[in-house]
């Protein structure tokens, strides 16, 4: 089942590359900016790897430039915060147009990508994606595991392409995935509001607050499984994947 989850979750990467029109065919058209601050942004170049998406270019933000962005076609932004100066730099991007994939992106970025932020967050919850119309068509219909915080956010501008689920069966007004497109020359913006990487490597590899405990059984030896069982009898909770 947290194969399955992992597998949507990156197919919603690759759908909203495809609804913003990037051309496969061309050389590296996709630029993926990270930050050594954090090693998860640098993540989402296995994400396109395992996909099959080859022709992509990686920067370190420092490094960024105008005239490195001016190469690209489509940018994923891994979670970081971000100077004034560099939210000018890709916002002018998109409006000359650029198309932008945001991963639970600053805030500084709020009024491009269409959202209002609640200042609140939701954790360890749950997604549904609309697969009534792309980039959400055919991915998964029910609602999924995300890991990590969500910043929680209203519409005024995008389009839902996936929802925030407080639980299983609870949604929220909040949107999971948003997408606002037709921006200044024809730019796109798009938003995960969590940072999909976190989730995908915390969903594979457990709870790294689980580390290093005996949580199944007592006094054995601790394994792999003990970052994913619930019910420890010091420390009950739901299990990591459910």
């Amino acid at each position: 089942m947290s194969y399955k989850r992992l597998v949507n979750a990156c197919a919603l990467v690759i759908s909203v590359l495809s609804l913003v029109g990037v051309s496969f065919g061309a050389s590296n058209p996709i630029l993926l900016i990270g930050t050594s601050s954090n090693q998860f942004t640098f993540y989402y170049s296995e994400i396109l790897r395992a996909e099959g998406f080859n022709a992509f270019d990686s920067v370190d933000l420092k490094a960024l430039t105008a005239s490195t962005l001016s190469s690209y076609d489509i940018v994923i932004l891994g979670q970081t915060s971000l100077t004034p100066g560099q939210v000018t730099l890709l916002t002018n991007w998109v409006s000359a147009g650029g198309n932008l994939i945001a991963m639970r992106p600053d805030k500084q970025f709020a009024p491009l990508l269409g959202i209002s932020d609640t200042g609140t967050t939701l954790s360890n919850a749950y997604l549904l994606v609309n697969t009534a119309a792309a980039p959400g068509a055919g991915i998964v219909g029910q609602p999924i595991q995300f890991h990590g915080t969500a910043d929680r956010y209203v519409v005024s501008g995008a389009t839902f392409v996936a929802t925030l689920y407080s639980s299983a069966n609870t949604p929220t007004s909040s949107p999971a995935v948003t997408i606002r497109t037709r921006i200044g020359s024809g730019g796109t913006a798009a938003a995960f509001t969590y940072d999909l990487a976190r989730s995908i490597v915390y969903t594979r590899q457990g709870n790294p607050a689980w580390a290093g405990q005996a949580r199944v059984g007592q006094g054995g030896p601790i394994r792999g499984v003990d970052m994913f069982y619930g019910n420890a009898s010091f420390d009950p909770e739901p299990d990591w994947v459910d």
